[in-house]
């Protein structure tokens, strides 16, 4: 087979989400729910931290999920300054839906996609799938967002019927 019929794929082909949210919780599970869905995750908790990480690697980062409401750099602004060091990435903010504080933030960024939060592992899939394409591990939810499902259907203890 001649060379210049072989194509080489880099060994970790799965593009890269860079999670940006000042909060440990929800960017831990959203972190956790991208990983899930089959693309691989990083976190960063603030707008500067993201910055830092996008410039010490070029190129590596296909889409960065920020948080609208962060202090000193909210999610908008670091979609815009990181959209300056590399114009081919992708930038999707999250925020509370009809928070009156972020929806006045929220419309001066009409040309970013939006994930409403808290983030639904269905919503973020059909996102991240129509914006990154399918990935190529099978999707399935993280296994501590199920027990926690399983443990809300749950009776409290003596509601019992009989």
């Amino acid at each position: 087979m001649p060379a210049e019929d072989v194509t080489v794929l880099p060994f970790d082909a799965d593009p890269l989400v860079l999670v940006v949210d000042d909060e440990l919780t929800p960017r831990s599970i959203i972190a956790r729910m991208v990983r899930s869905l089959g693309y691989r995750a990083r976190s960063c908790q603030s707008g500067l931290a993201a910055l830092r990480y996008l410039k010490a690697r070029p190129g590596e980062v296909r889409l960065l999920l920020a948080d609208l409401g962060m202090p000193r750099m909210d999610g908008g602004e670091l979609a815009e300054r990181a959209k300056d060091l590399d114009p081919s990435l992708i930038a999707v903010l999250m925020a509370v839906p009809g928070d009156p504080a972020l929806g006045d933030l929220l419309s001066g960024y009409p040309d970013l996609p939006f994930v409403p939060k808290p983030v639904s592992f269905v919503d973020l899939g059909e996102k991240l799938e129509r914006l990154l394409g399918i990935p190529a591990q099978p999707t399935s939810p993280p296994r501590s967002m199920a027990s926690a499902r399983r443990r809300e259907r749950r009776r409290p203890s003596g509601s019992h019927q009989s």
